[in-house]
Parts: structure tokens; sequence; C-alpha cells
């Protein structure tokens, strides 16, 4: 029973941060870090998962900054 709460207790940590950085409110920054690693644009992803409106400009003009900045 113990190793079963333990177990639980695990999962739940690990749901805690989902979301996180990734959720705004920064959406330029964001943008910015996918366009480095050439992510493809996930602005639907972000609004889906984080259950908020993304600010789609900030997030393009700071994915193509970033993109810009790939080596």
């Amino acid at each position: 029973m113990r190793r079963l709460s333990v177990l639980v207790l695990i999962s739940l940590a690990g749901c805690a941060g989902t979301g996180g950085g990734d959720c705004g409110p920064d959406w330029r920054a964001i943008g910015e870090r996918d366009g480095r690693i050439n992510a493809g644009s996930q602005a639907e992803r972000y609004a889906a998962r984080c259950n908020a409106k993304v600010d789609s400009a900030a997030y393009e003009a700071g994915y193509a900054e970033g993109f810009a900045r790939r080596p």
C-alpha cells in the first residue's frame, strides 16, 4: 500500500509541472525559443494545452526572430 501511495504522489508531482513556462505570459520569448530550435509554430498547441489565448502576433514575431538567429 505504501508503494502505491508513493507512486501516486510521484505521478501527481509530474502533472503539477505541466504547462509552466510554456504557458505565457511572454509569448514573444516562447516563440523565439521555438524558432531557434526550428520547432515549427506551436501557437495552436500552446493554446490548447494551456487553455489560454496565445498572443499570436508576439509569438510569430519572436519565432521569426529566433529562426533568423539559428546557426
